[in-house]
């Protein structure tokens, strides 16, 4: 039983470090593009637009998949 709870604690403690490294990650992004002059604003607005709609395309694939 000792043996499952440090696995489980090890398993936790790398999901910590993954979001950890995620958030830094996205605050140095965050930052970068800060820097962008407006002009360019727009075409990164369509560019996150078009991200989030795959993902959400995706995502209804995969659970409506499963329905068929």
């Amino acid at each position: 039983m000792g043996q499952r709870q440090l696995r489980k604690k090890s398993g936790l403690a790398r999901v910590s470090g993954i979001t950890a490294i995620g958030l830094a990650l996205a605050v140095v992004i965050g930052i970068q593009l800060g820097g962008i002059p407006w002009r360019y604003r727009k075409q990164l607005w369509q560019l996150q637009g078009a991200a989030i709609g795959a993902l959400v395309g995706y995502l209804v694939g995969r659970l409506d998949r499963g329905q068929g």
